[in-house]
């Protein structure tokens, strides 16, 4: 009876498929699809989601007779979540990342660095002049963002006690306002190889 007064609570999550081998798949929550055909390091746009405990079911794409994977995740209301599917000793699993969301703020913008590289050493990402961002970031961890001042930024990435990764990311526009994600994905000894995908969290593409 007062269901058409009451706020109406919602979330949002993207996904982002860093899982090497796994071959394109489709994802569905409580039964409903979610996102369908989805290759290797592609990432989806924002779809809203109900809050509260979601069945993610995970297919080879085209089919829907057995799921490949399945968990349930809590999504709290009123958040924005990339929702990373990735292996973990071979197996699939899910993580999921909390975005930012755009502010107000003036001459202020935000970086966090996510290692989805399954076999990569630590990783370190600075900048040329030598300063580091985040160093030592294991496969899998969840860090921080990292407040910077809007502009265009030349990266570095290399393993954190070794010298056999060393990898530029060029021309890389920080927005005013915006928070992003500087993603590591690939496989460090093996194909498809280690890349880098840089993507604005909490707005539409």
């Amino acid at each position: 009876m007062f269901n058409e007064f009451l706020p109406r609570i919602t979330s949002t999550i993207r996904l982002l498929h860093a899982a090497p081998g796994a071959g394109n798949i489709d994802i569905y929550s409580n039964g409903n699809p979610l996102a369908m055909n989805i290759s290797f390091s592609n990432i989806t746009e924002y779809y809203n989601i109900n809050p509260g405990n979601n069945e993610i079911q995970i297919y080879k794409a085209g089919t829907y007779d057995n799921p490949i994977y399945t968990e349930t995740i809590d999504i709290e209301p009123n958040t924005t979540s990339t929702l990373c599917i990735v292996l973990l000793e071979s197996t699939l699993q899910l993580l999921k990342l909390k975005d930012g969301t755009p502010t107000s703020s003036a001459n202020e913008s935000y970086l966090r660095f996510i290692n989805l590289s399954p076999d990569s050493p630590l990783l370190t990402l600075s900048l040329p002049n030598g300063d580091t961002l985040f160093n030592g970031v294991e496969y899998l961890e969840t860090t921080g963002y990292y407040l910077l001042s809007p502009g265009i930024y030349n990266f570095k990435v290399e393993a954190t006690d070794a010298t056999a990764l060393s990898k530029f990311i060029s021309e890389t526009t920080l927005t005013d306002g915006l928070f992003h994600t500087l993603f590591i994905i690939g496989l460090f000894d093996d194909t498809p190889q280690i890349g880098s995908l840089f993507e604005k969290d909490g707005t539409k593409k």
